[in-house]
């Protein structure tokens, strides 16, 4: 199986790249060509109002594709990742107002992307045997599937009057009981693309999709290289046709 990455980032306006709080993983050149039997991506969003947020959503995506090696449950690989982070945090004393923080959780959307070739890893009855893949998403960060040119299949929205300003989320506070994960399976042909995209994009996507103007030309012409994918977000934003929010994009195509 021959997959070609492209993963693409742009901050919120006003904000540092360095404070961007979407994560990607794995951190792979635009453009690389992978000869694989399978192959695992995540997205993560981390929430601006918590504490280490941007270092919880690079941990949940580094765990969630890595997991997929030693077949871990969902909710072990975020245990694994809570781990991390409390093991992560600095040693020092934080000022109070952190330290409260820190104690109430840091929050992240998360997806996680898997597809294979043969189903080597994946012994579950449920799943494609082969030419198969599967993503497992806990918010609003979705996917697109893109078959022949035409955008097939959304996860987990599918309608744009689903996003909200208050998305379920993973903590990494045990107590936070609203990370629950839902999941999708299918099979895949040559050709076939897939888009994962943080919320400000999807929903802009998912409500173009809604009025038939979405096109897969309109999106691939975006993603030749960073600029031209940093200057269409900062278009539509100037436009007010998506939120300003940091903003991530990976396209994953099944190769001829």
């Amino acid at each position: 199986m021959k997959l070609v990455w492209k993963a693409f980032s742009l901050c919120k306006e006003g904000n540092r790249e360095e404070e961007n709080e979407d994560a990607v993983y794995p951190q792979l050149v635009n453009g690389s060509s992978l000869i694989v039997d399978h192959f695992s991506c995540a997205m993560a969003d981390g929430a601006t109002t918590s504490s280490f947020s941007k270092l919880w959503a690079n941990l949940l995506v580094k765990e969630s594709s890595l997991s997929h090696d030693t077949s871990k449950d969902f909710y072990q690989t975020i245990n694994a990742a809570r781990a991390s982070w409390k093991a992560a945090l600095p040693e020092k004393d934080l000022p109070w107002p952190t330290a409260i923080k820190v104690k109430q959780g840091a929050f992240s959307t998360l997806m996680c992307f898997h597809i294979w070739q043969t189903n080597g890893i994946y012994p579950h009855n449920t799943l494609p045997a082969d030419h198969g893949w599967t993503v497992t998403a806990v918010g609003d960060t979705c996917l697109f599937q893109v078959v022949k040119g035409k955008f097939v299949s959304t996860f987990p929205f599918t309608q744009a009057r689903e996003f909200s300003n208050t998305p379920e989320l993973v903590s990494t506070n045990l107590s936070y009981t609203r990370s629950k994960g839902g999941s999708l399976s299918g099979k895949w042909q040559r050709g076939d693309h897939f888009l994962i995209a943080t919320d400000a994009l999807s929903e802009w996507m998912m409500r173009n999709l809604e009025s038939g103007s979405l096109t897969w030309a309109l999106v691939s012409e975006n993603l030749t290289s960073l600029v031209r994918f940093q200057t269409w977000i900062r278009y539509l934003r100037r436009q007010s046709l998506i939120k300003n929010d940091d903003t991530s994009l990976i396209c994953l195509t099944v190769d001829d």
